[in-house]
Parts: structure tokens; C-alpha cells; sequence
């Protein structure tokens, strides 16, 4: 089972953190769901917080499955940030019956080319990794992820979480990925009949405001919403409109 942090009672909630975070990123979430009659639970993916790299294959999705077993949980509503969301997306597509509805936070779809931007902040990423800087890698993924006037805490809050994710990475044998259920196409979310929430913040790269618009049209039950202020971490730049939002699906 997967490292988790659980509170309250109701309907499953189930929080998939960023690529750049862990499932601390939702600590200030679990109260407010909680409190709204629901049981939230976040969960480290493999390779991020408490969690171990994957020994075998790359396959989150199933490990979150396999978690949602463990934990007797039959069905419950996906909320997922920018890679959880991606994540979520792969488990409503593999298991459509589990999942009660699904509110992503700058996710994105299927496999596109990145613009310039985006394919400029990962390739200076995977280039300080090889150089095995992990500072700098660190530095870089602020600057790319988080707004510019950020306060100063939240940047720090990212840089902690994502220098553990770099050092779990470099200290785990590589395996293969395995075969994505999304891939490049959109046709298989038609299934999921489920109601669904797209979300982009209002300064995020345009990448995922294409991508919800994408969804948006792919997804049977969907709506699209702009988050002002926020970047690329809605969550944790505007809390407020998140829990609205998530709490808005879950009734």
C-alpha cells in the first residue's frame, strides 16, 4: 500500500499530488474535506515522499488501484495536480466503475508536443540531473513551476519535496515504463461517463489550458474552469477556490 495521510468520513477523496510535490502538498486540504463530509486521503506516488521508486515498472496508475484495494475503497473521486492528474486520468481509463468523478488541476492529456516553454523548463531539468547538480535541477523547477511574487514559503515548500523526489530518482534503478492506457489518444476517456472538472490556472504555461480544453471536449461529462491568480499549483496558490471546486464536484 502506498504511504497515505487520511481524514474524515464519507465519500473517497483521493489526492494525487504534482510532479513536483509529495502528498504533503495536500496537508491543509485534509481538514476543510474532511469537515465537508468527506473522507480525504493523499497518497505518495512511487518515487516521491515516503513512497519507494517502482521496482519493477512505472505503472502509478495501478498502484493507486491496488491501493483503493487494500484500502476497501470501491469507488471514489479523483482529484489529481498536474502529474496526479495524469495519473488519475490512466485509472479512470483502466477501472472507468472506480471512479465517482474527477477534478484535475493542470493535467495534462494525451502525449502532444510540449511548446518551447515547456519543452525548454524539462530539458534544462533533465540536463542538470545528468550533470548530477540537484541543486540547480531544484532551482529550475521553481523558477519554471511556481508564479514569480510566490511567497517565499511556498518556494521553499516545493524545493523541499521535489529535492527528495531528485534523490529517491538517483538512487533507483531505472525500469520500464509501461504501456500508458492513454498514450496519444483521448478516445478512451468517452467511457467514463463520470462528471469531471478541468482546471487551469490563469498564468499557467499554455500547454495545460490546451490540454483541459482538449479533455474538456474528449470527456462525456466535463467542464473547464480558469483559476485567476493561479499558475501552475492552483492547490496551493489559491486554496480556497480548490476546496470550492472540489468540494462543488463531490455533491
Amino acid at each position: 500500500m502506498l504511504p497515505r495521510d487520511e481524514l474524515g468520513s464519507g465519500s473517497a477523496v483521493i489526492l494525487l499530488h504534482a510532479g513536483i510535490a509529495d502528498r504533503t502538498m495536500w496537508s491543509e486540504s485534509l481538514e476543510p474535506l474532511a469537515a465537508a463530509g468527506l473522507r480525504a486521503i493523499a497518497i505518495d506516488l512511487p518515487g516521491f515522499g515516503e513512497a519507494p521508486a517502482a521496482t519493477d515498472q512505472e505503472a502509478p496508475w495501478l498502484d493507486i488501484l491496488a491501493t483503493l484495494d487494500e484500502l476497501a475503497i470501491d469507488r471514489a473521486f479523483l482529484v489529481g495536480s498536474s502529474f496526479g492528474g495524469s495519473v488519475a486520468l490512466r485509472v479512470a481509463v483502466t477501472d472507468p466503475e472506480r471512479v465517482a468523478g474527477l477534478a484535475l488541476f493542470s493535467s495534462l492529456g494525451a502525449d502532444r508536443d510540449p511548446s518551447p516553454a515547456l519543452a525548454a523548463a524539462w530539458q534544462a531539468e533533465e540536463d542538470a540531473l545528468e550533470r548530477e547538480d540537484i541543486d540547480a535541477a531544484v532551482q529550475l523547477v521553481l523558477d519554471a513551476w511556481t508564479l514569480p511574487d510566490a511567497p517565499e514559503a511556498l518556494r521553499n515548500r516545493v524545493a523541499v519535496m521535489q529535492r527528495r523526489a531528485f534523490e529517491i530518482k538517483a538512487a533507483a534503478p531505472e525500469v520500464p515504463v509501461a504501456d500508458d492506457p492513454l498514450a496519444d489518444e483521448l478516445d478512451a476517456l468517452v467511457a467514463l461517463d463520470a462528471p469531471a472538472l478541468l482546471a487551469v490556472g490563469e498564468h499557467d504555461m499554455p500547454d495545460f489550458h490546451v490540454a483541459a480544453e482538449e479533455l474538456v471536449e474528449a470527456l462525456p461529462n466535463a467542464r473547464r474552469v480558469v483559476i485567476p491568480g493561479a499558475g501552475h499549483l492552483a492547490p496551493l496558490e489559491q486554496p480556497e477556490a480548490f476546496l470550492s471546486l472540489v468540494v462543488g464536484l463531490t455533491g
